[in-house]
């Protein structure tokens, strides 16, 4: 079964996971020592909702009070983490050569235009390519921890652009989307 992924940040990261060059540690002692590398104690317990002295003793092995909600949370952190060099890497090949940056998303839309702002109950699937400053600004934003909000204003500028406007001159493309309501989303690059 399939987990429904709503976060564009954390979709991005399970994208990411097809270009690793490796695995990252399997244990989750492993992971916190990993984690621990590049975060103090204090800022990883607060992250896995746990207490400093908690996250030392999983570090030293001892995992036998980690939930299984923080153990969700340790893997989640670890796939936002892990080599970052070879995400990069693999996002300026593919923003250098053109390459496809596809994402699926069910969604009710918000429409903002020169009449005012409009709801649309339906709530649409779409498969869509986004277009390549979108790509850029989604894959720049998400380098640099650019908030939820921030990532779906970028991905509901680029769906826009791709499917509603498609074919529209600039002049013609008077309204705003917004992403009001998103049950799921996935990239494939």
């Amino acid at each position: 079964m399939t987990t429904t992924i709503t976060s564009v940040a954390h979709s991005l990261d399970l994208a990411d996971a097809r270009h690793w060059t490796h695995r990252p540690p399997r244990s989750p002692a492993a992971r916190i020592r990993h984690l621990l590398r590049n975060q103090d104690t204090e800022a990883l317990a607060h992250r896995l909702f746990a207490y400093p002295a908690a996250v030392a003793r999983w570090a030293d092995g001892d995992t036998s009070t980690l939930s299984p909600s923080q153990a969700a949370l340790l893997e989640r952190e670890i796939i936002r983490t892990w080599q970052t060099h070879a995400r990069y890497t693999a996002h300026q090949r593919i923003l250098d050569h053109h390459g496809c940056v596809a994402v699926q998303l069910h969604a009710r839309f918000t429409y903002s235009t020169l009449q005012g702002e409009f709801d649309d109950p339906r709530l649409r699937h779409l498969t869509e390519e986004l277009p390549q400053p979108h790509r850029r600004a989604l894959f720049e934003a998400h380098r640099h921890n650019a908030g939820e909000d921030r990532l779906r204003r970028i991905l509901a500028d680029g769906i826009g652009e791709a499917y509603f406007f498609h074919g529209l001159a600039p002049d013609q493309q008077q309204a705003a989307i917004t992403i009001s309501d998103l049950h799921s989303v996935r990239f494939h690059y």
